[in-house]
């Protein structure tokens, strides 16, 4: 699971590091913009990246919320879910700048050895750290006015985050 995950950071990394060379042109979030269309009209099909941030807000909630259940089979899901999201949010917008999406690799590995670990307080420690990171990369952004902060309800009243037994 751990070389797994340094895999996966080293490509995420390099796909950052590939990124932001490439020119801003987009007024959505300064230093973010959909990489061009394949396709030979020119329209895109990738959604808004405030499309992509909404699916991270709702991973990032259920994240907690298993955690806090100590569900750490479906807190396992919902961090990959939520790596998932990232890796994707960096592929499809280019000049993501690195040292705001470095930030958040580390409190990853924090939440998933702590998941690993069934470590309810270092998954706290990691939860508030990725945190921390979403909120700085906003203030980059200019969009500073959007706080993450820990889940204090539940958004899913149809799903069960007690562990399954």
């Amino acid at each position: 699971m751990r070389v797994l995950l340094r895999d996966f950071l080293r490509v995420f990394s390099t796909v950052f590091l590939a990124l932001v060379v490439l020119p801003v042109r987009s007024d959505e979030v300064p230093f973010a913009q959909p990489a061009p269309s394949p396709n030979a009209h020119g329209d895109s099909y990738a959604v808004s990246l405030s499309d992509a941030m909404q699916l991270t807000q709702l991973r990032h909630i259920k994240l907690w919320l298993a955690g806090k259940a100590k569900n750490w089979p479906l807190a396992s899901y919902e961090l990959a879910q939520l790596r998932d999201t990232f890796n994707k949010a960096a592929i499809l917008y280019l000049n993501i700048p690195v040292p705001y999406i470095a930030a958040a690799v580390q409190p990853l590995v924090v939440l998933s050895d702590a998941v690993t670990a069934k470590d309810a307080a270092q998954f706290q420690r990691g939860f508030k750290a990725l945190q921390a990171a979403c909120n700085d990369c906003h203030k980059a952004a200019d969009v500073s006015f959007i706080v993450i902060q820990t889940p204090t309800a539940s958004v899913f009243p149809d799903q069960s985050f007690a562990p399954a037994r």
